[in-house]
């Protein structure tokens, strides 16, 4: 059995709205070299250091809605709500006028599977271009409902969220759609994201559901009546973001979810986008939000036998650069209880542990907090990262009640 929890430091999202016009932020989108964002008005901003402030990238687009920002082959794409899309090969400094459809096809989603680009349009239907967007069609056979939030591509078969007709699959890059809402009981859809062997699907008031068949069925798998808006998944994790309960994360590929909201984002999650640092949330009200990577670890149960006694293993590999793992043991606690008041005798009960692991320098601070929650009875790895440390010796240390253990750790870059 292999199970996973999920661990955050005390660090809290972080508000970057430096140069942005409006607090109301739809899309966001990374190209290695800046992140940008579509703005209720404004049209698209652009960032070249993750967010700290922003600038203008908008000659000749609309002052409004920018909807969808979608970055392809170095090509950036960006959707509005009623004047149609935009496409730029140059990080934004100028843009050319997509004809998707019409000027007046909104575009909600993009996508490509290296054959073709996709658009997802708000009352138009689906349209598809084979050369990067100069040209597109119309591929609406077998739609019965043309207004979609989202659209998602794995090779030739495509997976697109209507509203109101819930999930339209097409296996043969769109010529033809069928409904797929086997096991869906909400058929207003908004965001559609893979991890692993799954697909995920937000929807209007029934949380999130997921596909083990790539989109032929659906199971729902909570957070139970939440609007989601925006989907997430990296790694081990998968974020949903809601219209006004903030952010949730789940790294059991939504099994069990819990809140995400340190540093309480505000305003409707709309939209979320990671890069090689820092998670982004776009919010209605807020703006924009950051959370560094490193501050979320993830924590994998890899042997379901009860172990006897606490135990904390030598990371490996001793030295590391930057990312090593450690590993520990829970073993079972009984506690007494009080006597029964019916017949005198003690019952007795297993409990959870409260863990924490953190690690030290060499002068006894802190500098990054790996576990501190409650845990059954187990044994756990937890990968620590220490790209942002300096070289040197550092201490990591469990501790479980009455029970403490230190060992000693060596950071080499």
């Amino acid at each position: 059995m292999v199970l996973f929890a999920v661990s955050f430091s005390n660090a809290q999202w972080q508000q970057i709205n430096t140069g942005l016009p409006t607090s109301s932020v739809y899309g966001l989108e990374e190209d290695g070299q800046y992140v940008y964002a579509g703005m209720s008005t404004g049209g698209v901003y652009r960032s070249s250091n993750k967010g700290n402030n922003w600038i203008s990238v908008n000659s000749s687009l609309p002052n409004s809605n920018a909807w969808e920002l979608f970055v392809n082959n170095d090509t950036l794409f960006v959707g509005f709500f009623g004047p149609g899309a935009y496409r730029s090969t140059d990080h934004g400094n100028t843009w050319d006028t997509l004809f998707v459809g019409s000027l007046n096809s909104s575009v909600r989603g993009f996508i490509s599977n290296n054959k073709f680009l996709f658009a997802a349009t708000w009352g138009n239907g689906i349209y598809r271009s084979s050369d990067g967007g100069d040209n597109w069609v119309q591929v609406n056979s077998g739609l019965n409902h043309l207004t979609f939030w989202d659209v998602y591509a794995i090779e030739d078969t495509l997976i697109a969220a209507s509203v109101g007709g819930g999930v339209y699959r097409s296996t043969n890059n769109g010529n033809n759609w069928t409904q797929s809402n086997s096991g869906l009981t909400d058929f207003s859809t908004y965001r559609i994201a893979a991890a692993g062997n799954y697909l995920f699907l937000g929807t209007t008031y029934s949380g999130v559901f997921r596909s083990s068949d790539n989109g032929k069925s659906w199971l729902s798998i909570g957070p139970s009546n939440y609007t989601i808006y925006a989907l997430l998944a990296y790694d081990t994790l998968l974020f949903t973001g809601t219209s006004g309960a903030g952010i949730f994360i789940s790294s059991d590929n939504g099994d069990n979810w819990e809140p995400f909201n340190q540093g309480n984002p505000s305003g409707a999650i709309v939209e979320l986008m990671y890069d090689n640092t820092f998670v982004y949330a776009a919010t209605l009200g807020g703006g924009i939000y950051r959370y560094d990577k490193n501050n979320i670890t993830s924590t994998e149960e890899i042997n379901s036998e009860i172990p006897t006694a606490f135990e904390l293993s030598q990371n490996y590999p001793n030295p590391f650069n930057p990312t090593t793992k450690i590993k520990f043991s829970v073993p079972n606690v009984i506690l007494r209880q009080a006597q029964d008041d019916n017949d005198g005798t003690l019952s007795l009960s297993e409990s959870d542990q409260m863990i924490t692991l953190k690690v030290y320098d060499i002068l006894g601070n802190e500098v990054a907090t790996l576990v501190d929650e409650y845990k059954e009875a187990g044994t756990y790895e937890v990968e620590f990262n220490a790209n942002k440390l300096s070289s040197g010796t550092y201490f990591y240390r469990l501790t479980a009640g009455d029970f403490t253990e230190t060992k000693k750790l060596i950071l080499l870059k």
